[in-house]
């Protein structure tokens, strides 16, 4: 018996850790964090390990960036930084 997020067509389910909606995966940037504790972009899925989302809007990055504490828990890992590149985020989507 296939679940409903087995189907075919279907899309995984993530939270943006800035509003906390649940929205697909495709409609959410994608984040990693490095061996050094800095969240960088993810946006190919390149990396391995655990990630976290946020939505594509201004509103939600600024919370996402502020909630350190959020997105330790989400990494499992303290994060102690950012990657230089994400300033480049701020704006891009209007």
């Amino acid at each position: 018996m296939a679940t409903a997020s087995a189907e075919k067509g279907s899309s995984p389910i993530r939270t943006c850790l800035g509003c906390r909606q649940r929205k697909t995966q495709q409609k959410l940037w994608r984040f990693a964090v490095d061996k050094n504790g800095r969240v960088m972009k993810d946006f190919r899925g390149k990396h391995d390990g655990r990630h976290a989302y946020c939505c594509q809007d201004n509103s939600c990055l600024q919370k996402f960036f502020k909630n350190k504490k959020g997105l330790s828990r989400a990494f499992r890992q303290q994060v102690l930084g950012f990657d230089e590149g994400l300033e480049d985020l701020f704006g891009s989507e209007q």
